[in-house]
């Protein structure tokens, strides 16, 4: 499973009988709402950065936890466990912060392995003395009680974006591309300055696929690079790059800051296969959703293009043709996922889900404010989660909820 940034992002969720091109609107079957230790410290707010789904279909949360404090400053992260009825089970906080540093500590991605550790990719802000600051990274693992298994100092002044797990190894990547084993010991590392990723992929040959950052590389399991391609001018590099299941890979990049996207599918040498454009669903001044990319189990390639006014949900088929392509102002793409070759999206507070054909055939909204920088979806079989922070009692908390799909 691989995440990457915040883009780092969702799904939505139903039981309905569908009458054709009507979207139904549903419920969901519970909805949770929690501020991390908002109950001694009501000047919390709790950031809802990433989720998975371990094996037993709990719930994992990675969240920012920050007390909006002058003189008693907090901004750390947290790890929550729900159980699939919505029971917390626990909750636990930890501050990165050192004899040599005070840090500001925010999740960037989480992803588990088949033991139910979870590792996280923490981006930090260190204040190093009145007058010095730095940026930097860590990537810590725990075990499936939230207890530290072990950590790895990425770099300082080095940003790093994305994470993945693959042939039990552990691959993060952003100015550089560092890979460890389950345990914490180092294995590789792969200097690219001119490529900063915003996603990482693997395949089982262990090649190393980059993408965002206005390009796709292509690197072997040795860390030898095999090929690059420019994509997108580097001012707008989100995106991520994807293998595909006929051996091609595809790559999806932000075009403008308008929610305007392009797509690329190469053959595994690095040669153009063919392009496709798309326009912003809706003219909008506001914030950009990070595209992206899909492939359902017929090869077929399902690209979400966003901002704050709108999204665009299109089809692709293997050679490019654009089988059907729809939008919505239901809101900001934050995340989507695939189920049974249906796409489930989230963001700005509504969750959609769309069928084969494009119909948007179910939808909920948060009946609450929702940070349109958040949304983040999990599915486990037919059960489909939606994440955000939402307002509650003048501050953010985290809301979760769940709806099953049918």
């Amino acid at each position: 499973m691989s995440r990457y940034t915040p883009f780092k992002w969702p799904a939505l969720f139903f039981a309905f009988v569908m009458l054709a091109a009507c979207t139904a609107t549903i419920n969901p079957e519970w909805v949770s709402i929690y501020n991390h230790k908002a109950d001694t410290q009501p000047d919390r707010l709790s950031w809802f950065d990433d989720m998975q789904v371990d094996s037993y279909g709990n719930l994992v949360i990675a969240a920012t936890s920050i007390r909006a404090n002058l003189q008693e400053r907090v901004h750390d992260f947290a790890l929550v466990k729900y159980s699939p009825s919505g029971q917390r089970l626990w909750a636990r906080d930890y501050d990165l912060s050192t004899g040599a540093y005070e840090s500001d500590d925010s999740p960037a991605a989480m992803v588990l392995d088949s033991q139910d550790n979870a590792y996280l990719l923490v981006n930090q802000f260190r204040r190093e003395g009145e007058q010095s600051s730095s940026e930097g990274s860590v990537l810590i693992s725990f075990d499936s009680q939230g207890n530290e298994r072990w950590r790895q100092l990425l770099g300082r002044n080095q940003p790093m974006n994305a994470l993945t797990i693959a042939n039990d190894k552990v691959y993060v990547s952003g100015v550089k591309t560092s890979v460890f084993d389950l345990n914490g010991t180092p294995l590789q590392t792969i200097e690219h300055p001119n490529h900063t990723a915003q996603s990482v992929a693997v395949n089982i040959n262990g090649q190393i696929l980059l993408g965002g950052g206005s390009a796709i590389s292509l690197y072997s399991a040795n860390g030898d690079r095999l090929w690059t391609q420019q994509q997108a001018d580097p001012d707008y590099g989100f995106g991520q790059a994807i293998f595909s299941m006929g051996g091609d890979l595809v790559a999806i990049n932000a075009l403008q800051d308008n929610g305007a996207a392009q797509v690329i599918r190469y053959s595994s040498q690095g040669q153009q296969r063919w392009s496709r454009n798309f326009s912003a669903a809706y003219q909008s001044y506001g914030l950009p959703g990070e595209p992206m990319v899909f492939e359902d189990s017929r090869g077929d390639l399902l690209v979400t293009a966003s901002n704050a006014d709108g999204h665009r949900v299109a089809k692709l088929d293997s050679s490019g043709r654009v089988v059907w392509n729809t939008r919505s102002n239901k809101g900001i793409v934050r995340d989507a996922a695939l189920n049974n070759d249906e796409l489930f999206v989230v963001g700005g507070g509504y969750n959609g889900k769309y069928d084969r054909n494009g119909n948007r055939v179910g939808e909920s909204k948060v009946g609450r404010n929702v940070q349109i920088t958040t949304g983040s979806v999990a599915i486990d079989g037919d059960r489909l989660y939606a994440g955000y922070s939402a307002e509650q009692n003048g501050t953010f908390a985290l809301h979760l909820s769940q709806y099953i799909d049918q």
